[in-house]
């Protein structure tokens, strides 16, 4: 009987710990910044961070001279619907630009932001003088 009950004890102790090693799990290190930046070696040099309020992202462009069009498109969820903004540059808009892309909209002055939002991805595509097409996409959290 004394074998027995030390062997449920025994067995209660280990099962325990094989459950609370497998739940622990570390949590990734996120950029000081919060900014991205991919690499320049394969198309425009793209640097995505949020501004101070969060209601917008601010997005540099560099090395576009290799590139002969640059489209890039902000996507978003909100209230049931999807919102964004897209545009494009071309090489002769020089060697670095910046653009501020809003969650929201902004008419005479006046800006109304978005609430709520999920899902938002900005995707950049980038048409290099070769002719190949490279195409580099960022998940934001919002």
């Amino acid at each position: 009987m004394k074998k027995l009950a030390i062997i449920a004890v025994f067995f209660l102790l280990t099962a325990g710990v094989g459950e609370a090693s497998a739940k622990r799990i570390l949590p990734r290190a996120k950029p000081a910044s919060g900014t991205k930046v991919a690499s320049p070696s394969r198309g425009v040099a793209t640097g995505v961070k949020f501004r101070g309020d969060r209601r917008a992202i601010i997005v540099t462009f560099s090395n576009l001279s290799i590139a002969t069009k640059v489209d890039y498109v902000l996507s978003y969820n909100t209230r049931g619907t999807t919102q964004g903004a897209s545009g494009s540059l071309t090489s002769s808009a020089g060697s670095s630009v910046t653009r501020e892309l809003l969650f929201g909209t902004c008419s005479h002055g006046v800006c109304r932001y978005d609430t709520g939002i999920t899902n938002a991805k900005f995707v950049v595509t980038t048409y290099l003088a070769n002719g190949k097409r490279v195409i580099k996409s960022f998940k934001l959290k919002v």
